[in-house]
């Protein structure tokens, strides 16, 4: 299903489609968030060491489905897949210190050798923190932005060129080094849309990104770690647990 809506790209899903694309989308979400649980629950079990443990895993609030129905108002409809993360999965932070369970993941353990990989925990933010974005460019979305002011004669710089979401910090961030994020480029109409500055793929949507980071155990940068680095047999195991979707 998902090579079928990601075919219409750009031009966004037809009407007639909407709503089956809508379903898949919350469907596919609530695998994902399925799975995230367990995560958690087997990660805590093996005392991984979270870096952030109250912001693990939290389920969307009604500040989160009224920041994404007001930032729908100002850009229009939210790719499905985005929207229904949003609405559905949460914020997630796998961010931590993995011990000999997980030797190379780590918050607060020195920077990993150039020649290393990067672990890269699963994160994603909130529709909050999606609303804060776009407020940051457009001012108080409660008032829409200068396009609907009848004395600007130029589109505001929102609706000019759009902005990056970030969805999440990239893999340096997450290892509490400097680094950026990985974004989504809004308004986007593409119904998986693709995500920006991916060290694990050259080109990966966010669908496709959520499938790999849990079939690697919520790490998906051991999908490309040197051949002389063994997978670490809790992420081997958490992998094979987990639904498909």
């Amino acid at each position: 299903m998902w090579n079928e809506l990601r075919a219409y790209g750009s031009a966004g899903v037809p009407e007639s489609r909407q709503e089956d694309a809508e379903e898949v989308a919350r469907e596919t979400m609530r695998r994902v968030a399925a799975n995230v649980d367990m995560l958690v629950d087997q990660l805590s079990s093996a005392k991984y060491a979270f870096a952030f443990p109250d912001a693990v895993r939290r389920t969307p609030t009604a500040e989160d489905l009224q920041a994404v129905a007001m930032a729908e108002t100002l850009i229009g409809p939210l790719p499905v897949a985005l929207r229904a993360c949003l609405e559905i999965v949460g914020p997630v932070d796998l961010c931590g210190d993995g011990g000999s369970l997980l030797p190379h993941v780590g918050y607060h353990g020195p920077e990993r050798e150039s020649w290393d990989f990067a672990p890269d925990p699963l994160v994603l933010h909130s529709g909050q923190v999606l609303g804060n974005q776009i407020s940051s460019v457009v001012g108080d979305l409660s008032l829409g932005c200068a396009c609907t002011d009848p004395e600007e004669d130029e589109p505001c710089r929102f609706h000019a060129s759009g902005f990056f979401f970030s969805i999440a910090p990239d893999e340096a961030a997450k290892e509490n080094f400097s680094g950026g994020d990985h974004t989504i480029h809004l308004p986007n109409a593409n119904p998986d849309p693709q995500l920006e500055y991916v060290a694990v793929a050259e080109s990966i949507s966010l669908v496709e990104y959520l499938r790999l980071s849990l079939a690697w155990g919520g790490f998906p940068g051991y999908s490309v770690r040197p051949a002389h680095v063994p997978l670490p047999g809790l992420l081997e195991r958490l992998g094979h647990q987990l639904m498909k979707f």
